[in-house]
């Protein structure tokens, strides 16, 4: 089956509602986006993504190989006709993203999601890294990188967009 982004009016979105990363300072706010990853996509607010300290760059997560965070990258408006969080990303040559590096507990809410086209939203649904950034819904727990359940299926943005409250269950 083909996975699928949710429906959303602009870019992915994110609410840190409980995460320890900005308290403690693990976050990662000195690496580029990935030319080839980024060469035509942007990189959006609530995307899980693969750090790569040695290389300086960031990308998309085919694997856990390397460290995984979440961006929540300060919003910075464009045009003063696009003021909403939905109209904000970072395309490469922009500013550095700011990811924060996940904790078991750490609460989030965002709309930067995917899913099967099967796939079925009742009972326990987890999220877990996607190969386009997105966090990608399932009714299995995934098996490589962290694994987020979700804990409100009926959570918005600010904006009143549809969006998903996660907790971290493993990292």
């Amino acid at each position: 089956m083909a996975l699928e982004r949710i429906a959303l009016d602009g870019y992915g979105q994110v609410e840190l509602n409980n995460c320890a990363f900005p308290r403690d300072g693990r976050i990662e706010a000195q690496c580029d986006l990935d030319a080839t990853d980024f060469a035509t996509a942007p990189c959006e607010n609530g995307m899980l993504l693969a750090v790569d300290v040695a290389n300086k760059v960031v990308k998309f997560a085919d694997d856990a190989s390397l460290p995984i965070a979440l961006v929540y990258s300060s919003e910075h408006q464009y045009d003063v006709l696009k003021s909403g969080l939905k109209d904000f990303c970072l395309k490469r040559g922009d500013v550095r993203p700011r990811l924060g590096y996940l904790s078991v507990g750490d609460k989030f809410t965002t709309n930067c999601v995917s899913k099967d086209s099967a796939t079925v939203i009742n009972g326990v649904v987890y999220g877990g890294i996607g190969a386009n950034g997105t966090i990608v819904l399932s009714v299995a727990a995934p098996a490589a990188g962290p694994v987020l359940l979700i804990v409100d299926k009926s959570a918005t943005m600010p904006d009143g967009q549809a969006a998903y409250k996660f907790q971290v269950k493993s990292v």
